[in-house]
């Protein structure tokens, strides 16, 4: 047996679901939704078939897990920060070289391609949506009230969700010369335009 999998098996099956999220990722990266298959995910791995039937029943499983997976890391369940740091590390983590590689967001492109089709991915997607712009809003209104503002926080978190995903877009489709730090400061500009004070820094 390959050395690679006698280390894989001696892994806890925590790691090797772990093994096959990213492995599912980065498939998915290189070549969406048509190299999302069982074999690449197998030979990306490193493991047999019959390894990843063990830890997901399907092909579908294994996509909600990975969705679960890339959004977990962009919003948490729990913060200690406080509303001002929870808006900048969620928009310092949408933009940082983990998230913003072309290899990640291709595969982010994949996954929102099928949540039109897929019903269990469209509910999966709608309750992470839901919980992303809640904190939002959260965030949003604990700084209006201590600032003694008068804001719609409903819709400046939409509008925030919607300026990321339209730079993320945007650097798929026209990366030279895009700037992440240039990206993370029109969200704090607009942010600032949106509370009419200067809350978050803007020095590009």
């Amino acid at each position: 047996m390959p050395e690679k999998n006698i280390a894989y098996l001696r892994k806890t099956s925590a790691q090797r679901r772990q093994d096959l999220i990213e492995a599912g990722i980065r498939c998915l990266g290189q070549g969406g939704m048509s190299a999302f298959t069982i074999d690449n995910i197998r030979k990306q791995a490193g493991v047999s078939r019959g390894l990843i039937n063990h830890h997901f029943k399907t092909k579908d499983e294994l996509l909600l897990k990975i969705y679960s997976a890339m959004t977990a890391y962009l919003v948490r369940d729990e913060y200690t920060e406080s509303p001002k740091q929870q808006i900048e590390l969620l928009i310092e983590n949408s933009f940082d070289e983990l998230t913003f590689d072309k290899s990640n967001l291709r595969a982010w492109l994949a996954i929102w391609g099928q949540v039109a089709t897929s019903p269990k991915l469209k509910s999966l997607h709608q309750n992470r949506y839901e919980i992303y712009k809640a904190k939002l809003i959260t965030a949003i209104n604990e700084i209006a009230q201590a600032n003694k503002l008068n804001v719609d926080a409903n819709s400046m978190a939409r509008r925030l969700i919607a300026l990321i995903d339209g730079l993320w877009l945007e650097y798929c489709l026209h990366s030279d010369g895009f700037s992440l730090q240039a990206a993370k400061m029109d969200c704090f500009q607009s942010l600032n335009s949106n509370l009419g004070i200067s809350i978050f820094s803007v020095e590009k």
